[in-house]
This record gives structure tokens, C-alpha cells and sequence, in this order.
């Protein structure tokens, strides 16, 4: 069982911001399992304005995403990106040395971390486009390498791709060799292993390139 040691964590436990004790109208509901949680996330110009959370929440629970709010309202809405548990427990610290939260365990922080995961797709839907991919500097495999990677990432971004990935973490482009394609993504069951072959199929019709390669990285 998680259990709370930071004074900084014990304080946001007892005067939280972010935590609601009613439902607003523009929150969605989380759709994985081990937690029922609804979200609210607002922004303006592409800086978050505010976040706020409700729902059936532990403790533990409370503390990161208070800690995830207070990382990114008014920071530019891309923070969402790089924004880990890891960097939220960290501000929740009283000292560097010292961790705010101990006794996680391992099927806990997996639901925190889909959570986020979740909240971090959001603003793409909002923002991506349709992926269409431009010949008009050559096809895929005469491309720079810079712009190769560029074409992979706008890929892996499009709506297509967050829509196949909804309940997973999304697929991260790790390298490019010529025509193969490193990419971090989920790949331990058979089901992972399906998206995994669909996600190639449409990268391979995407980029019009049937010997274009994607492999899986963990």
C-alpha cells in the first residue's frame, strides 16, 4: 500500500486545488480499469489554463495529479509530453534524497502511469491533422534522415494512430536506418502484437513504401 512521507505531498492532501468534489460538465471519464476518475483540462493559445480532477481517488492518487497540475498550468500544453510520474514525485519531495511516496506497487503505478498517458494524447486530437504524407521532396527512402524522422513522427501522431493506440502507451519513434523503423512501443502480448503489425501496414500505406520496416523495441 502506497504510503505518503512528504510534508510538501501532506499538505496538498489537505488543501487540495485541483481535486473537485462535484463533476463538471466538461470533464470525460478516464476508460481504463483500477480507477474512476474524471478530467477536466483547459487551454488557451496552447498553454495550460486548467486542469482539474473528481472522482472515486485514493490518497496517493490525489498527490500526483496535484502535482501533475501544478507542473503544467500556464506551460505551454507540449509539457504534456514529457511529463512523467517520475518528474511529479519528484516535486512532491521535501528533499531530493528523500522519496514522497513509498510502497507503490507495481500494478499501482501502472494505472497512474496510463492515467497520464491518456491525459498526455488528449491535446493531440485537438491539434493533429489527418497524416498525408508529401512526395514532393522524392519518396521515403530518398529522404534525409532528418526528414525521415520528421515523416515518422508527424506519422505516429496522427489521429489514426492515437485512435489504435487509446488505451496504450503511443508509439515512440527510437531511430531510422534506411528503411527500418525502430519504435518503442507496446509489444508483450498477442493483442500488442496485432496493433503492432496494423500500425506497419498503415505506415507502409502511409508513406507508399511496401518495403518500409518497422520494428519493435521495449
Amino acid at each position: 500500500m502506497a504510503l505518503i512521507k512528504s510534508l510538501r505531498a501532506k499538505k496538498l492532501l489537505e488543501h487540495p486545488v485541483h481535486i473537485k468534489n462535484v463533476q463538471e460538465s466538461s470533464m470525460k471519464k478516464f476508460p481504463g480499469e483500477g480507477i474512476s476518475l474524471w478530467v477536466s483540462l483547459e487551454w488557451d493559445q496552447q498553454n495550460v489554463k486548467k486542469m482539474s480532477f473528481y472522482g472515486e481517488i485514493e490518497d496517493y492518487q490525489k498527490i500526483f495529479l496535484e502535482s501533475m497540475a501544478s507542473l503544467l498550468i500556464g506551460k505551454p500544453i507540449t509539457k504534456l509530453d514529457d511529463l512523467s510520474l517520475r518528474e511529479c514525485e519528484a516535486f512532491l519531495r521535501d528533499r531530493n534524497s528523500e522519496s514522497s511516496v513509498e510502497g507503490m506497487t507495481e500494478n499501482e503505478e501502472e494505472v497512474l502511469k496510463k492515467v497520464f498517458q491518456w491525459i498526455r494524447i488528449w491535446p493531440l486530437f485537438e491539434y493533429s491533422e489527418n497524416f498525408i504524407f508529401s512526395s514532393e521532396n522524392g519518396p521515403f527512402y530518398q529522404l534525409k534522415l532528418v526528414d525521415k524522422i520528421k515523416a515518422i513522427k508527424a506519422f505516429l501522431n496522427s489521429p489514426e494512430i492515437l485512435t489504435l493506440y487509446r488505451n496504450l502507451p503511443r508509439p515512440e519513434l527510437v531511430d531510422v536506418e534506411d528503411l527500418t523503423v525502430y519504435i518503442h512501443a507496446p509489444y508483450s502480448s498477442q493483442s500488442e502484437r496485432t496493433l503492432f503489425e496494423e500500425l506497419h501496414i498503415l505506415g507502409v500505406e502511409a508513406f507508399q513504401e511496401e518495403n518500409l520496416n518497422f520494428i519493435p523495441e521495449a
